[in-house]
């Protein structure tokens, strides 16, 4: 499994999570939220994400960590 690849703008306040090397073809707006935006590849699988916004004013003071949670769960 290759790593995840987390990066954070913080110019633009957000969050780039990629799974995949693969070129991105377009992007894709989240039903679940105007605030999540998909990387598609074009063969449609999805190879990542950004979340808009990300930290809130009073978040955005300069630090050496993010609030970001992570968990390895078993694959049902």
């Amino acid at each position: 499994m290759k790593p995840i690849k987390i990066v954070y703008d913080e110019k633009g306040n957000t969050l780039h999570v990629r799974f995949s090397d693969k070129k991105e073809a377009y992007c894709k707006e989240s039903d679940v939220g105007k605030e999540i935006v998909y990387s598609i590849a074009a063969d449609g699988s999805v190879i990542g994400f950004e979340i808009l916004n990300y930290l809130t004013k009073g978040e955005r003071k300069p630090s050496r960590g993010l609030p970001v949670k992570t968990a390895v769960r078993k694959a049902s």
